[in-house]
Parts: C-alpha cells; sequence; structure tokens
C-alpha cells in the first residue's frame, strides 16, 4: 500500500497488541502450532524492550501482527487502488483490504462501484504462483538464448 501515492496514508507504530493472522498454507502444511510459538516468543520480546524502548521494540515484531492502518483518498484512487491491488498477484492481506474498500464503495456509492469493473472478488491460494512460473518460463528462455549466467 505504500506505492499508493494519492492517498493520505497514517499507521500506528508495529506492535503485537492487535494480534496475528496465521497463513492458511502454514496451517494445510501443520506448521501453524510452531508459527504460534515463534510469534508469542516474538510478542514477549516485544513486550520486554517495549516496557523502556518502545520504538526500538519495533524492530522485533514480525510481519504477521495486525497494523492499524488510516487512508484517506478521492474517487479516482479508490478507483485504482480497488482494481490494481485486488488483482490475484496481490498479496492476501492488501487485496482484503482493497476488496473492502470497494464493498463499502458498493454499500455507500451503488452508482459509482458499478463503473469499476476490474476489481477482482476471488480467493486464490498461493496468489503469487502464477506470476513466478511467468518469471521462470522467461528466465528460462533467457538461459537459452544468452546461456546459462543470464539473469
Amino acid at each position: 500500500m505504500h506505492r499508493d501515492r494519492q492517498l493520505t496514508q497514517e499507521r500506528q507504530d508495529l506492535s503485537t497488541k492487535h494480534g496475528y493472522d496465521t497463513p492458511k498454507e502454514l496451517e494445510d502444511a501443520g506448521l501453524a502450532q510452531k508459527y504460534d510459538e515463534c510469534m508469542k516468543a516474538a510478542k514477549e520480546v516485544y513486550d520486554r524492550i517495549s516496557q523502556k524502548h518502545p520504538k526500538e521494540a519495533q524492530y522485533v515484531v514480525p510481519m504477521g501482527y495486525r497494523v492499524r492502518w488510516y487512508m484517506q483518498m478521492n474517487a479516482r484512487e479508490a478507483y485504482h487502488l480497488s482494481e490494481l491491488r485486488s488483482m490475484m498477484q496481490g498479496h492476501i492481506d492488501y487485496r482484503r483490504v482493497a476488496q473492502q474498500i470497494y464493498l463499502e464503495i458498493k454499500n455507500i456509492h451503488p452508482a459509482i462501484a458499478e463503473h469499476m469493473k476490474f476489481v477482482d472478488m476471488k480467493e486464490y491460494a498461493l496468489e503469487r504462483l502464477e506470476s513466478e512460473k511467468k518469471t521462470d518460463v522467461k528466465m528460462e528462455q533467457l538461459n537459452k538464448k544468452y546461456g546459462s549466467g543470464a539473469g
């Protein structure tokens, strides 16, 4: 979301106060318990450090922890963000934000939402996989053309 320029963004400092999400892929792989242990260990370290050094304690917070985020945007940016960031290749966390923004617009301003043609409301597993496959094919083509040192 940092790359979207036509909006005002403010976020809280990173912390462990709002809990964390466990990726479905880790649950499917049987790694949810180990992940939970790691997240709880990070919380314990955060809690100790933040008592004296709250800003510095942010460095031990894994990215799976939730953070509150404030965004204000105009209609043009709402279109752009909802359509671009809901694409299959997007990370599931900001895909959900983009989809929720679209649903709110649809609820409050249905006449505006009906023109938002490229919002993707589907859920995908391993959303970056197709993009990575395309990159692999391109790399293979470059290697065939220029030798194994390409890329």
